[in-house]
């Protein structure tokens, strides 16, 4: 019994030492966090979308909502009847907001060119009164008129833009169709930007023979007055034959403008063209390109026709500097 009470007697004072010492290590420590404390604030981004020259708002509008951080995390909503939109319980960040509407040009906020304004939330940050302007496209039309005031029916219009992308300067091709019985053709849904017209088209009475160049001994070519044998050359607006003499058309948002085009018929040319043989592949037609602007086209023509083995004549076409290649047969 002594010896136990004496054990006890020792272990005790110990045990008391161990808890005194647990809880001075405990009074030099900083307080745990309260995790129960309010949670992580959130934030919204809301605002409105309106017509950036009427500055109305766009109601059923579809607004985007991209994480830069993230952009495959995107959510997106159509703004009421008044133009609003919200995006709650977002956290702090930065974000992408996009807005795109029938009619309109899709636009980012704050967007000028390739650029845009990312919108940050957070303590101290406004981003409940936006505004999301977007503009409207623009409409180009007009008629192609013959020497004699008449329309020019399947008339080849091209349509082409200045591009300023990319640090880079050229003007590229933005659309092409035919006019229609009436002569008139549209183009439709147009961004802001400078534009160029061109117009490629054949008289209706035109004939264009081909010479006597392979014809039979004693067949001489069919007799065509001087002044059916023509062509129109390619036409720009403002009458230029040629794209270093057009003139560009500038287009504003909502803008709605006519252009008509005149066409003058000017002697066709009678073009014989000797071709070397390709081996088992035969001889290859020609064919006939022009630089316009930025890039090589091809031209329109009659067609070469062969008159003679290797030789071929092209017809129907206006005077000008092309560049001849051999087509493959």
């Amino acid at each position: 019994m002594l010896r136990l009470a004496s054990a006890m007697r020792f272990v005790v004072p110990v045990l008391g030492l161990a808890v005194l010492h647990w809880c001075a290590l405990l009074g030099r420590q900083s307080p745990l966090p309260d995790r129960s404390a309010t949670p992580e604030a959130k934030f919204k981004i809301a605002g409105t979308i309106v017509n950036s020259l009427a500055g109305t708002p766009l109601g059923k509008a579809r607004v985007s909502l991209f994480d830069t951080r993230n952009p495959a995390d995107v959510v997106w909503m159509i703004t009421s009847e008044n133009g609003h939109f919200e995006f709650g319980s977002l956290k702090p960040g930065k974000f992408s907001l996009q807005g795109a509407k029938r009619g309109f040009i899709p636009a980012a906020y704050e967007q000028h060119e390739q650029f845009s304004t990312a919108i940050v939330t957070g303590a101290g940050f406004d981003t409940g009164n936006l505004v999301l302007r977007l503009t409207p496209l623009a409409l180009l039309g007009g008629k192609v008129i013959d020497e004699s005031g008449d329309p020019v029916r399947n008339a080849r219009v091209m349509l082409y833009v200045e591009d300023h992308q990319a640090g880079m300067n050229r003007i590229r091709r933005a659309g092409s169709g035919l006019s229609d019985d009436q002569g008139s053709y549209e183009f439709a849904a147009l961004a802001p930007g400078n534009y160029y017209l061109s117009v490629a088209a054949r008289p209706w009475y035109a004939v264009h023979p081909v010479s006597s160049l392979g014809e039979g001994a004693g067949h001489a070519p069919p007799a065509v007055a001087r002044s059916l044998d023509v062509a129109y050359p390619t036409t720009y607006y403002n009458g230029a034959t040629d794209a270093d003499g057009a003139t560009p058309i500038p287009i504003q948002g909502g803008d709605h403008l006519q252009a008509d085009i005149h066409l003058n018929p000017v002697p066709a040319l009678h073009l014989v063209l000797h071709v070397p043989t390709d081996g088992q592949q035969g001889f290859r037609m020609p064919v006939f390109q022009k630089r316009v602007f930025d890039s090589l086209e091809y031209v329109q023509s009659e067609g070469a026709q062969s008159v003679a083995p290797g030789v071929y004549e092209v017809t129907g076409v206006p005077a000008g500097r092309y560049s001849v290649r051999l087509q493959e047969p």
